[in-house]
C-alpha cells in the first residue's frame, strides 16, 4: 500500500504567519482560446510540504541542491505520538510510539496535526524537546518528519531572541527536516519504506517534496 502524506498546494493554503501567501493563477486557459492551459505557481520555500536543507538555519551548509538523492528514501518508523499544544515530545514518546530506530532509519512523526491543516488549532502544536533533537543525532536518524509547521517552539510561544535550537541541532549535523506532513495516522507505529525526493533548486534552504510512504519494506 502506498500513501501519500503531502500536502497539497493551493491558493491561500495554511502556512507559517511571517510567510508570504501561496498563490496558484491561471496564466493561459483553453477556455480563453489558448492551445493549452498554463498556470503560475508563487510559494515561499518553507510552505507546503517540504524539507529543509542544512543551510536553512546553519551558515555554510549544504544547500537542497547539494544533498544526495539516497538521502531522501529509505526504511522509517511512523512513531504515534499524542502531546497537547506548547507540550514537548521527548525520547521515551518516541520509543514508545514505534519500533526501535536503527540508524539510516527517517523517523515520522504521527502527532495528530496533520488533520488539523485547515484549522487555527494547527499552529499551536507540540515541539521537539532538544535533547530529542541531540538523542535522533546520537542514533544515526538522516531525516526528521513532522505533521506540523515546524519541530520547534509554535511562532506565538516564542520569547524574543529565540534560537530555533531544534533546528540548528538537526541541520547542524545534518539531519534533514520534512515539516507540513499529512496524516499519518494509517501507519502509525509502523515500520514502513519513505520516498521523500524534494525539488532540485539551485542554492535553495528547501526543496518542495511530495512524500510517499509504503508498508512493502524491503527485506534487510
Amino acid at each position: 500500500m502506498l500513501l501519500d502524506v503531502s500536502q497539497p498546494i493551493h491558493s491561500g493554503m495554511p502556512k507559517a504567519a511571517p510567510l508570504a501567501e501561496v498563490r496558484v493563477e491561471p496564466n493561459l486557459r483553453i477556455s480563453d482560446g489558448a492551445q493549452l492551459d498554463t498556470s503560475e505557481l508563487t510559494i515561499p520555500s518553507h510552505a507546503a510540504t517540504h524539507i529543509d536543507a542544512p543551510s536553512h538555519a546553519i551558515a555554510g551548509g549544504a544547500t537542497i541542491d547539494h544533498i544526495p538523492a539516497d538521502r531522501f528514501l529509505g526504511p522509517a518508523v511512523v512513531s504515534a505520538i499524542r502531546r497537547k499544544p506548547g507540550e514537548l515530545i521527548g525520547v521515551s514518546d518516541v520509543l514508545d510510539g514505534g519500533p526501535a530506530l536503527k540508524a539510516g532509519d527517517m523517523l515520522f512523526l504521527d502527532t495528530g496535526w496533520g488533520a488539523k491543516f485547515f484549522d487555527r488549532s494547527y499552529y499551536d502544536h507540540p515541539s521537539l524537546d532538544p535533547e530529542l533533537a541531540q538523542w535522533l543525532v546520537d542514533t544515526g536518524v538522516k531525516l526528521l518528519a513532522v505533521d506540523f509547521i515546524t519541530p520547534d517552539l509554535p511562532h506565538a510561544r516564542r520569547e524574543d531572541g529565540f534560537d530555533y535550537p531544534v533546528h540548528k541541532i538537526l541541520l547542524g549535523n545534518e539531519v534533514l527536516i520534512a515539516e507540513n506532513l499529512a496524516d499519518l495516522s494509517t501507519f502509525s507505529g509502523q515500520r514502513v519504506f519513505a520516498y521523500a525526493f524534494p525539488l532540485i533548486v539551485r542554492g535553495g534552504d528547501a526543496g518542495h517534496a511530495r512524500i510517499v510512504l509504503t508498508d512493502d519494506v524491503p527485506a534487510a
